[in-house]
């Protein structure tokens, strides 16, 4: 029936949004009644009326399509000779812990990479507890541990123990796989050891950035003085370690505003000589260009069809240059 592919279709659209799946009976139902008749006739108004979008029905096609899509990727690794898994374990913004599982295996001579799974950690995040998750995933839907041939990760502990680790277990049930090391984590772990001078001034850069952004009144008063000013941007960006892109980019934005942070910052503040000193600015905007070329290596690094040899190749050039 058309009504119920109608359904289907502005289900799929909801779910790809990220609304609230009662916007379909609330919003999308009305605005599509309101152009058919105001475009065409009011007779067709009745066809829309056929079209089910109430939150239940809504909730049901995106758990259908969800389903269905999930058991096309399992029929397709299933399929596979061979598959690799990349395992990441991290935190969301309400503390609740997560496991993401990515695959990458062959399908008519062509290599394809899907997420399989994002999983809550329902106790603690060890080798064992994230491997009973990744093992009981496997088992569950039927895919044979033997295939496995890779397992990329992260550098943690939890990952690369050599006793208790993931990959020491997944090395267990499927000796053929190989352990990789995320190139883009090694990359990020690198950039940690800086030189006392810039680690100095890449740490005084961040307080000051978080003095302005981290306090609701700052950031509007400083919103309102760029304005004034007529600046490109109106706020720093806030940083955090655990957005591995946020460094770079904060300390761009943070030498871009370096005339309004001067006009910003009071004597109180006791990093405000900082801002001022034209020796500090040329640091921070050395660190910021070095940075802003590391953000664009680990972007380049990542993507569908990205092999062991395009990662060498970026990362000699990047070396080498």
């Amino acid at each position: 029936m058309k009504s119920l592919e109608a359904s289907y279709s502005v289900a799929y659209l909801i779910a790809k949004s990220g609304a609230a799946e009662v916007i379909g009976e609330t919003l999308v139902k009305p605005a599509a009644k309101v152009m058919v008749q105001v475009m065409i006739e009011d007779k067709a108004c009745k066809g829309i009326d056929c079209v089910s979008l109430s939150n239940n029905t809504v909730h049901c096609s995106i758990t259908d399509m969800a389903k269905n899509v999930k058991q096309q990727l399992l029929s397709r690794v299933q399929k596979s000779c061979y598959y690799a898994l990349q395992a990441d374990e991290s935190t969301d913004i309400v503390n609740l812990a997560n496991l993401l599982l990515f695959v990458r295996y062959e399908l008519n001579n062509e290599v394809h990479d899907d997420i399989w799974f994002c999983q809550p950690m329902p106790t603690h995040t060890t080798g064992e507890a994230i491997f009973k998750v990744i093992d009981d995933f496997i088992k569950n839907n039927d895919v044979d541990w033997s295939c496995c041939v890779g397992i990329s990760t992260d550098g943690t502990r939890a990952m690369i123990g050599l006793k208790k680790g993931v990959v020491a277990h997944i090395q267990a049930v499927a000796p053929e796989a190989k352990s990789t090391h995320c190139c883009i984590h090694r990359e990020a772990l690198a950039t940690q050891n800086m030189q006392a001078d810039l680690k100095q001034v890449l740490d005084e850069a961040v307080k000051i950035n978080n003095f302005v952004r981290g306090r609701p009144l700052n950031a509007q008063l400083f919103s309102q003085l760029c304005d004034e000013m007529g600046s490109d941007y109106t706020q720093v960006l806030f940083h955090t370690e655990v957005r591995w892109l946020s460094c770079g980019k904060v300390l761009n934005r943070l030498f871009q505003l370096r005339e309004e942070l001067q006009v910003f910052l009071d004597e109180t503040f006791n990093l405000r000589d900082r801002i001022h000193d034209w020796k500090w600015l040329c640091e921070l905007a050395y660190i910021a260009d070095i940075f802003a070329h590391l953000n664009n290596l680990s972007l380049s690094l990542q993507g569908k069809l990205i092999s062991i040899f395009h990662v060498q190749d970026k990362v000699s050039t990047m070396v080498t240059n």
